[in-house]
Parts: structure tokens; sequence; C-alpha cells
């Protein structure tokens, strides 16, 4: 896109509500097909930070760093439990099995 293109995109893009601006930024992240597409989805993007608005990629990072919090708290405990959960079976079993002879 040339220069003018981009100013004139942009200058329009900026009367569009929040909600326009991120149903484009859902609409561009994923048909983000060729190099001017590229540069409108920058350009929207641009305009919802400056709005103090998250974009998508954002939105997907913050996703993706809770998941990864998550999975960091939870394994230990989760580790934890299966041994405890193991130790009561397998002392259960061995007192089924002693009862039985």
């Amino acid at each position: 896109m040339s220069s003018a293109d981009c100013i004139f995109f942009k200058s329009r893009a900026e009367c569009f509500s929040n909600s326009k601006l991120h149903a484009l930024d859902r609409y561009w992240s994923i048909n983000n097909s060729h190099p001017m597409h590229e540069q409108m989805h920058e350009i929207i993007e641009d305009i919802l930070n400056t709005r103090g608005e998250k974009t998508i990629k954002e939105s997907r990072l913050d996703l993706v760093r809770n998941f990864e919090r998550s999975l960091s708290i939870s394994t230990p405990m989760g580790r934890l439990s299966a041994n405890i959960i193991s130790f009561i079976s397998c002392f259960v079993m061995s007192m089924v099995n002693s009862t039985k002879r």
C-alpha cells in the first residue's frame, strides 16, 4: 500500500468504534494472505493499542501465559496427588491380598 493509501485507511479506521475495530482485528488475523492485508491489520492493531484496547495477539498471549502459569502450579500438586493415590491404592491392594491368604 502506498503511504497515501495508508494515511487514508488509518484516518478512516480511526473513526470506527472499538467493537468494529475488534471485529476487523479478528477478521484480519484469520484472512491475512497478502502484504497489503498485513499492513491493514497492523494499522488496526496500532489504533487499538493507542486506545488502550487489547488486540487478538495480546489476548492470545495472555491466555497462553495464564495456561503456562496454571500448569506450573498444578504439575507439582498433580504429581503429589498421583503419588498419594498410587500409595493408597497399593496399600489397599496389599491389604486385600493379605486377607485372601
